[in-house]
């Protein structure tokens, strides 16, 4: 019998696109929920074997590939201008990298040269790998709570096999800052809201071919529509005009930040946020509107950005 408490997520970007990283104890994250979901495209010959009778022939396992999904706490780490312990998982959903010695690590989208990696969750004893993976993230902000990261990977290929859970792990002893106290402003007005998740949208295409032997290549982003979700508490239309700003086609500048320490310092941000959909909502008897946006581009490959200082 598997323990799911006593598990690990592992994470590395690969050298060769497509080629399974070896993983070890440096390449440990601190998850949670972590999922495995394998796919085998089976091909039935049932519906096309005639043998006298109506029992099935076997099926023939065709291309293989999986998902990995898991969660993680947005945070910074122990100082300023240092990669976050989940930086691969982000680089391999398609957000570049900008490191600043001593100052910032900025992350935004980038549309070339999207680096693969080799995902695996190690559970008590079995390690469940997929490789050539590539994926998206949606990170929820919600009042009083850290911001947690989603991510869901799509691997060309993956393999199950009996091992033991890493030694060694390190885990990050930074404590990711709580949405609360925050700066917050849509458009320039400050709005008063209980949540904001931001979407990276990436569609994730398998690329096949019949020299690989699991029958795809690798998992490779090939579009992205990143959103934005809000919650604020409705006001008059000369306080706020939301609804003027969804007819009028408004492009809006988004700016929020949490936490204070240095390192840990977390401040999110997009140019050009445009209103998609508006409908009314309630919290705690008070009238809300539950607001959907698309982020666009300004100068392009700055639909949103998440700058930790």
């Amino acid at each position: 019998m598997l323990s799911t408490r006593n598990s690990q997520l592992a994470i590395k970007i690969e050298a060769v696109e497509g080629t399974a990283e070896t993983l070890a104890a440096a390449n440990v994250i601190l998850a949670s929920n972590p999922k495995f979901s394998p796919n085998i495209n089976m091909y039935k010959r049932s519906d096309k074997a005639v043998a006298g009778d109506m029992s099935p022939v076997p099926s023939l396992p065709g291309a293989r590939s999986a998902t990995i999904t898991f969660e993680v706490e947005l945070c910074g780490a122990a100082a300023a201008g240092t990669a976050p312990h989940y930086s691969a998982a982000l680089r391999a959903c398609g957000a570049g990298e900008t490191i600043v010695a001593v100052t910032s690590v900025t992350y935004k989208p980038i549309s070339g040269n999207i680096p693969s990696a080799t995902v695996a969750i190690y559970e008590d004893g079995k390690i469940k790998r997929i490789w050539g993976a590539r994926g998206t993230v949606s990170i929820s902000f919600r009042a009083g709570e850290p911001a947690i990261a989603s991510f869901t990977f799509t691997g060309a290929d993956f393999e199950v096999v009996d091992g033991a859970l890493l030694t060694g792990v390190t885990y990050p002893a930074t404590v990711p800052p709580v949405f609360m106290g925050a700066t917050f402003s849509i458009g320039g007005y400050s709005a008063v809201i209980n949540s904001m998740t931001i979407d990276q949208g990436n569609t994730v295409a398998l690329r096949k071919a019949v020299t690989a032997s699991g029958g795809h290549i690798s998992a490779r982003i090939t579009g992205r529509e990143p959103t934005l979700k809000i919650d604020p508490e409705e006001v008059l239309n000369a306080t706020q005009d939301f609804f003027g700003a969804w007819r009028s086609g408004a492009l809006l500048a988004l700016a929020s930040s949490m936490g204070s320490v240095a390192g840990n310092t977390i401040a999110t941000s997009a140019p050009k946020v445009q209103y998609q959909s508006i409908s009314t909502g309630e919290r705690e008897k008070l009238s809300t509107l539950d607001i959907t946006a698309l982020l666009t581009r300004n100068a392009g490959n700055d639909e949103w950005q998440i700058q930790i200082t």
